[in-house]
């Protein structure tokens, strides 16, 4: 397995709850803050169960622009556009991201990340097509920091980190102090083991259940068809041309791809990172 990927990688396999191999490469060492980009946006997913427990459904399926008072509209279909349509890109906003940044380096350089998702043009009904946008996963991100009473980083440090024992990570914010939810996180690469292994678990770590079991289901179910290779659930890929169950956090842009795997029926978490943004 080591000398199947090409160029520099580093590699964790959690078996079992136990690390069952590990093998690092520079710039990627054990102990490295890895600026991990879009596997930030699997952490709001699960920051979204954290926060909403109890009241999963009734947040889920709210109209996203209802936590948004201040940019309101007299679009029917963005006020059709629900918090579940942003979590699974499929809003049917109109939105140039990927490797074509365009959008996402105009949102960075305004003041209110989230009126400018707004403020897109609805090309489509929601929930019908997948189309990644950053945007959106930055108003699930807002609409966390507005519902917990000392914003969502403080309460990530103590309802997901601390238990999970991740003391050193950092996280770059908007000029209003919410979390960058598209691309802002970085970790080590054995919490990001961690966190795919909360899911493995369905939630739980030891004895406290984290994140409810049923909004895991949730989160990594397919509510999209993202493309030939790939379905999409709430911020996880989820590959269609393996034999096992599997659903990823994925991070990719050149010339790097970050990817933790959950393989639930391996009983198996699969960290990697490599300068190979071609790896898949």
């Amino acid at each position: 397995m080591v000398d199947s990927f090409p160029g520099k990688y580093s590699v964790l396999i959690v078996n079992n709850g136990k690390i069952a191999f590990e093998h690092y490469q520079e710039p990627y060492s054990k102990d490295s803050l890895i600026h991990v980009n879009s596997c930030t946006k699997t952490v709001i997913s699960i920051l979204f169960g954290a926060v909403f427990k109890g009241q999963l459904d009734n947040n889920e399926n709210m109209s996203a622009i209802d936590y948004f008072p201040e940019c309101a509209s007299d679009d029917s279909l963005i006020q059709k556009i629900k918090v579940k349509h942003l979590l699974s890109m499929s809003s049917g906003l109109e939105w140039n991201g990927g490797i074509d940044a365009a959008d996402v380096i105009k949102m960075s350089n305004t003041n209110d990340w989230a009126k400018y998702v707004f403020e897109r043009k609805v090309t489509g009904p929601p929930g019908e097509n997948f189309l990644y946008n950053s945007g959106g996963s930055q108003v699930v991100s807002t609409i966390l920091n507005k519902r917990t009473k000392d914003g969502l980083m403080a309460f990530a440090k103590d309802n997901l980190f601390k238990p999970l024992g991740i003391s050193e990570m950092k996280w770059d914010s908007t000029s209003k102090g919410v979390p960058k939810a598209g691309w802002g996180l970085h970790l080590k690469m054995e919490d990001l083991a961690k966190l795919g292994y909360l899911l493995l678990k369905k939630g739980k770590w030891e004895d406290l259940q984290i994140v409810p079991e049923e909004w895991v289901s949730k989160l990594s179910s397919k509510h999209v068809v993202a493309n030939d290779k790939y379905d999409y659930g709430y911020q996880v890929w989820i590959p269609k041309d393996i034999e096992t169950e599997c659903f990823l956090f994925r991070g990719s842009y050149p010339p790097s791809t970050k990817i933790v795997a959950v393989l639930p029926e391996l009983n198996s978490v699969v960290v990697y990172i490599g300068e190979n943004y071609n790896t898949t």
